[in-house]
């Protein structure tokens, strides 16, 4: 099949460059997507063009014009002849899943030296407790997930175990060592919102404060960068009870090390609040069965399912004033010095 200039033939991916032709089999491209630039319409009627990105396995990139429609057979044709080939550009987006409002592909997001995170590589989540079989599915066929990272504590994950999946690595961090009231999520909804006498906004601020401040929390985040580290194939996912405090500080750090600027790192954890809102009103449509949901009631379930810039700023501000800055945090807390931050960044960025 020809596609403008390029064409696809006998498994090979075939296009010139620099007079010659090359012939680059499908199976060695990794990840194919539409890149669209300029603008549409409008009083200006500015012109768009949109060019097909290849990027194969030693991480070369390839760019070339076509037009829409030849990108969209393009990609199916490929997808057709390399299964595995990962297409679309997430830029951290939600994973649209069954049973898990809040799970997400942090792929494409890009670094500030102009790389992208890897698709289907690094996935933050709630918990999968009772995730659906068709979930199960879309995990493990189209992500080829492998290794489950949970942060909760023992008895969260003994009241709500995660569905194990065959050919599923699991491994526990809990990042708190105690249960911690407004971080873990153990027991009823509606018994965890009486158990809080009141909730100001210091005492969520000392819970963010303390996941980069005690040692113990400290130490799990290093080891789960660890794992991160050392992953080979297919993709890791982890996750909290919910997937907003916990995983979203360690995905906070992630990105940090990875190199990815301060304000996507700000955009990606605000979206929780996005994936969450139908959760939440569920949930309150619950606990007015149960009981009276007034102003301070709300405001507690608020605690539950949002954030706040103002929790991630609290994060910076005591890495800053424990070590000077996230680098020496890195190197000095989380163990990732130059070395490692730079193999982590060739294991996940292209």
């Amino acid at each position: 099949m020809k596609y403008g200039k390029i064409r696809i033939e006998d498994g090979n991916f075939i296009f010139a460059k620099h007079m010659m032709m090359n012939y680059l089999p499908c199976k060695d491209i990794l990840w194919a997507y539409k890149r669209k630039e300029g603008v549409e319409g409008g009083a200006q009627k500015q012109f768009s063009t949109s060019s097909l990105v290849i990027i194969t396995r030693r991480k070369k990139r390839y760019q070339f014009d076509l037009t829409d429609r030849e990108i969209q057979d393009c990609i199916q044709l490929l997808k057709a002849l390399n299964p595995n080939i990962v297409t679309g550009f997430p830029k951290g987006g939600r994973i649209p899943l069954q049973s898990l409002p809040n799970t997400r592909d942090l792929g494409a997001l890009m670094t500030s030296d102009g790389r992208h995170i890897l698709p289907h590589r690094l996935l933050r989540s709630g918990t999968l407790y009772h995730i659906s079989i068709a979930d199960q599915d879309t995990l493990m066929k189209d992500y080829h997930l492998t290794t489950v990272i949970d942060f909760r504590t023992k008895s969260e994950v003994l009241e709500k175990p995660d569905t194990v999946m065959e050919g599923v690595q699991y491994c526990d961090i809990p990042i708190v060592d105690e249960e911690t009231t407004g971080i873990t999520r153990s027991g009823r909804l509606d018994e965890i919102i009486k158990s809080f006498k009141d909730i100001p906004e210091d005492f969520v601020l000392n819970q963010y404060a303390s996941l980069v401040h005690d040692s113990y929390s400290v130490r799990q985040y290093a080891r789960f960068l660890d794992v991160l580290l050392h992953q080979e194939e297919g993709a890791v996912l982890w996750h909290c009870s919910i997937g907003k405090d916990r995983a979203g500080v360690g995905t906070v750090l992630l990105l940090c090390a990875l190199g990815v600027p301060r304000e996507t790192i700000y955009e990606d954890y605000m979206k929780t609040n996005l994936y969450l809102d139908e959760e939440m009103n569920h949930m309150v449509r619950y606990l007015e069965s149960k009981m009276i949901v007034d102003n301070q009631t709300m405001d507690k379930i608020r605690l539950l399912y949002r954030v706040k810039e103002e929790y991630l700023d609290c994060v910076f501000e005591t890495i800053e004033k424990d070590y000077g800055s996230v680098e020496q945090f890195m190197k000095k807390a989380l163990y990732m010095n130059p070395k490692t931050i730079e193999a982590l960044r060739k294991k996940y960025l292209v």
